[in-house]
């Protein structure tokens, strides 16, 4: 899994000009945001790789390279343009065609093919990536975890900086893509041209199918789709029953395609009764909106935690995704217009699903209602985060702590605060006695050898100008504590330990901690109840 950012092009197509035009365009947002790079700076008498803002390099070609921003201080793959075009020009072919949507693929370069992780960097990529496009209509083309929402909001941010307006990407705008070709036969035809090319949620392209295309055709098409199928029930059959329910609201049309129409599935009955169950649409909203907690954002991209959260979702509650609601009493007369089972047997066999479902909703709703009660906490003065962004982002006003996240701090002071104490025994006592200097060249050294941690100019500033050597002191404990308990790799100690670099805030609350005798009783007392 991951959230990507792709451009293609076809440079053999592109002048020298042209293309020196589009870097110096691209130029203008690269200097707009807070873009990050790697570069290497001196910092306690070592130069160390860090994250420094981005700005174009001379050497050993004149490009500019990104891999997530200062803002956000997230971090994924590089994305690199490069102003020669030669750059890219690996293969001194002739193009067949004006149009990359119908080149052949080994005409095709990949400009960006990486991973952004959605992280906050995204957004203005994906507006770099839509300028090429937009300048190069035909010979460039932008894909990847991208929506139409989200390309709206990267050309109104893009359009702000630059003298001509951005364009919408082909691949976004059903409209722009069926006016690149007029070779189609028949509607079908249209329908898998847009099927392969328009990037949206499978409910969006039906949705489209519903409106632009004959009802004939439309029905062949979800007939087809659904013979891909031999069970309704199968994950994939069931969102389309759903999708359909939304946008028809029709269960008439959906029953006379799934049962009676000549190119459909054929479903047996019994499983077509259990199915339709199985979209909730006699399911009321208010027993499942508390799952809206975990709803896609408009405009906003996928992280990869969300992707695989949804993929967990949909096997459990595909239901969740229903629009439509029709009583039970009524969708059993409507099933019985279609069934030869007798109308109290449909009843019962829907009751019976209906029950399991909401079984399952109560559990899973009593399972997550701390997450809920925190979601429902957070208000414009305070924010409830979750432990990568809570720690990351702490401000001590805005940005504020649960109790299980302010018990793992307390815990980390405990921790540090003991194993300091050590220090006056054997070798410890003259490690930590070392002067300030010594002490930032060897914690450098394990930031950058031991832990292979890339930290942002602004966090080794601090640390560089610091004159305090309790704060060197902690991080270089939490350093051999992690080590010392074999937890590097384990995300929920790197998210605290590189947020102890990178917010300073949340370094002096963990000091703060160390110093509170109450605080340090309290996690003692948990700590001698645990072993």
């Amino acid at each position: 899994m991951g959230t990507y950012i792709n451009l293609s092009m076809l440079p053999n197509n592109i002048s020298n000009l042209e293309w020196e035009k589009v870097y110096e365009e691209s130029l203008k947002l690269v200097y707009a945001f807070p873009f990050a790079d790697v570069d290497r700076r001196e910092f306690c008498g070592s130069k160390l790789p860090v994250y420094v803002k981005s700005a174009e390099k001379i050497n050993p070609e004149r490009h500019w390279s990104i891999t997530g921003d200062l803002k956000s201080k997230r971090f994924a793959e590089t994305f690199k343009l490069y102003k020669d075009i030669s750059h890219y020009r690996s293969v001194q072919l002739e193009s067949t065609g004006n149009d990359i949507l119908f080149e052949e693929d080994q005409l095709i370069i990949d400009v960006f093919n990486s991973k952004t992780q959605g992280y906050e960097y995204h957004l203005y990529i994906l507006a770099i990536a839509m300028l090429i496009e937009s300048r190069l209509p035909n010979n460039a083309l932008v894909s990847g975890n991208i929506d139409y929402d989200q390309c709206v909001k990267a050309k109104k941010w893009a359009d702000h900086y630059l003298l001509a307006p951005i364009e919408i990407p082909v691949r976004v705008d059903v409209d722009k893509l069926l006016s690149r070709t007029a070779h189609f036969n028949n509607e079908m035809e249209q329908i898998q041209f847009i099927n392969k090319w328009l990037i949206a949620e499978q409910e969006e392209k039906s949705r489209i199918y519903y409106k632009r295309f004959s009802r004939k055709t439309f029905f062949e098409w979800f007939g087809n789709e659904l013979k891909a199928y031999s069970s309704p029930n199968q994950l994939g059959a069931l969102k389309l029953l759903i999708y359909y329910l939304n946008i028809a609201a029709d269960l008439n049309g959906l029953l006379n395609i799934v049962l009676k129409f000549e190119k459909g599935p054929q479903f047996s009955d019994s499983e077509v009764i259990r199915a339709i169950a199985r979209t909730w649409i006699c399911l009321q909203r208010e027993k499942f909106s508390f799952l809206d907690l975990f709803a896609k954002v408009e405009g906003h991209p996928e992280i990869v935690e969300r992707q695989f959260g949804s993929v967990m979702l949909d096997m459990m509650f595909t239901g969740r995704e229903i629009k439509t609601y029709i009583p039970l009493t009524e969708v059993t007369i409507i099933l019985g217009e279609y069934l030869p089972d007798s109308a109290s047997e449909i009843e019962s066999q829907l009751k019976q699903e209906v029950a399991k479902v909401e079984d399952q909703l109560s559990a899973f709703h009593n399972q997550i209602l701390p997450a809920i009660e925190i979601k429902e906490s957070s208000t414009e003065d305070k924010m409830y985060l979750a432990d990568e962004d809570a720690f990351l982002y702490f401000d001590g006003s805005t940005v504020i702590f649960t109790d299980e996240q302010e018990l793992t701090l307390k815990a980390i002071a405990y921790s540090t605060r003991k194993f300091l104490k050590r220090e006056g025994e054997g070798a410890l006592k003259e490690f930590f006695s070392a002067p300030l200097e010594k002490l930032k060249l060897i914690l450098a050294a394990f930031v950058n050898e031991k832990y292979n941690m890339i930290l942002t100019e602004e966090a080794w500033q601090l640390i560089d100008k610091t004159d305090d050597p309790l704060l060197v002191k902690v991080l270089l404990a939490k350093l051999i504590i992690d080590d010392a308990n074999d937890i590097k790799h384990i995300k929920s100690h790197s998210d605290v330990r590189k947020a102890m670099f990178e917010n300073k805030l949340l370094l002096l609350r963990v000091v703060e901690y160390m110093d509170d005798e109450m605080i340090m009783k309290e996690i003692e007392n948990i700590a001698i109840q645990t072993d």
